[in-house]
C-alpha cells in the first residue's frame, strides 16, 4: 500500500457542522497524495454517524476513541495514527482557504529540505463578531529564529492548523498543558531545528467558535499559574539554549501573571496544582515581594535591565 505524502490530521470533538467545512476543503484540494486521519473523543456519536456519508475509506480514517482522551492528547493520538512524511494539523473547527492550499503547504517543505516545519498566515474568524488575517513581518521572522522565547510573550505562529512538518521529527504536544499546548510545542520544535520557513498567503482559515479549550483557559487562574510556571521550569532545565535576557524575559512574564492573579507565595502556587520545585529566581521574586511592594518592583527592574 502507497504510503502517503501527507497526514492531514483532523481531532475532533462533538460537533459536525465545521467539520464538514473542514473535510470538504481538504477533497477539493487540487493536490491529492495525502491520507485524513480523524480521532474523535467524542461523549456521542454525532461524528461517527456523520462521517459515514463520506464513502472514501482509503482516504478517511476514522477512529473513535474507547476512552476520552482530552485535548491535547487527542491531537496526539491522531499524529501517531499518521502514516504520511508530513503532518498536517487541521483541528475540526478550521478548513482550507482555498483549494491550492495543500499544494502550497506542501511546496514549503519540498523546496526547503533543509527545513522541518513551516507556517502559513491565516484568516482568523470570529463568527459573526469580526474577521482579520494573521500575518507576520519577515523582521518578526528573523526575531523568532535568533529568539524563539519571543513565543512565550506573542504566538506569532498561531493556531496548530497554521503548521507543516515533518513527522521524523516525533514530537507530540504536551498533555500537561491546554493553555500553552502550542506554544510549547513550536518552542521544542525550533529548538531541534531553527530553520523555519513561512508563508504571508493566507493558506488556511481558523475559527474562533464558541465552545474551544481555549475558553476554558481565558482567566482560569489554575490553568494559568500552573502553566506559566511549567513552561518556565521546562525552560530553566534548557536556558544554556537561550540568552540570560531571552529567559528573564519569560521570567517577568509569568511574574506578570501570578502577580495579576494575587498569588503571595510558594504555596499558593501548590494549592493551584503546581508541586515541581520552582526556578530559583522565580522563589527569590516570591521571598522579596512577601518583604513588600517596593523591593518586588526594585528586583522586576533588575530582571529587565539584565
Amino acid at each position: 500500500m502507497k504510503i502517503p505524502k501527507v497526514s492531514i490530521c483532523i481531532p475532533a470533538y462533538d460537533q459536525v457542522d465545521y467539520l464538514k467545512k473542514n473535510i470538504d476543503s481538504v477533497l477539493s484540494q487540487t493536490y491529492t497524495d495525502y491520507e485524513i486521519i480523524i480521532t474523535d473523543d467524542s461523549p456521542s456519536d454525532i461524528v461517527k454517524d456523520f462521517i459515514q456519508q463520506y464513502q472514501q475509506p482509503d482516504i478517511i480514517k476514522y477512529y473513535k476513541n474507547d476512552t476520552a482522551l482530552g485535548s491535547p492528547e487527542n491531537w496526539n493520538e491522531c499524529i501517531r495514527r499518521a502514516s504520511g512524511e508530513y503532518i498536517k494539523i487541521l483541528h475540526h473547527d478550521d478548513y482550507f482557504s482555498n483549494e491550492v492550499s495543500l499544494a502550497k503547504y506542501v511546496g514549503l517543505l519540498d523546496n526547503n529540505p533543509g527545513a522541518d516545519f513551516a507556517f502559513s498566515a491565516t484568516l482568523a474568524i470570529e463568527p459573526g463578531i469580526r474577521e482579520w488575517e494573521h500575518r507576520i513581518s519577515n523582521t518578526e521572522l528573523e526575531g523568532l529564529k535568533k529568539d524563539p522565547l519571543l513565543l512565550y510573550r506573542n504566538n506569532i505562529i498561531g493556531a496548530p492548523s497554521t503548521t507543516i512538518y515533518r513527522r521524523k521529527i516525533e514530537l507530540f504536544f504536551d498533555k500537561n498543558l491546554k493553555w500553552l499546548v502550542d506554544i510549547e510545542f513550536y518552542l521544542r520544535v525550533i529548538e531541534l531545528n531553527r530553520n523555519i520557513i513561512y508563508s504571508r498567503e493566507s493558506l488556511v482559515v481558523t475559527c474562533l467558535a464558541e465552545g474551544r479549550v481555549t475558553d476554558f483557559c481565558i482567566d482560569n487562574k489554575e490553568v494559568e499559574v500552573y502553566e506559566y510556571v511549567y513552561v518556565l521550569n521546562s525552560i530553566y532545565a534548557k536556558k544554556n539554549k537561550y540568552s540570560g535576557k531571552a529567559v528573564n524575559n519569560v521570567l517577568l512574564k509569568t511574574i506578570a501573571v501570578i502577580d495579576a492573579y494575587g498569588i503571595k507565595n510558594q504555596q499558593d502556587i501548590v494549592s493551584g496544582g503546581y508541586t515541581d520545585r520552582l526556578s530559583g529566581k522565580l522563589k527569590t521574586y516570591l521571598i522579596i515581594k512577601s518583604i513588600g511592594a517596593l523591593p518586588a518592583k526594585i528586583y522586576r527592574k533588575l530582571l529587565r535591565e539584565f
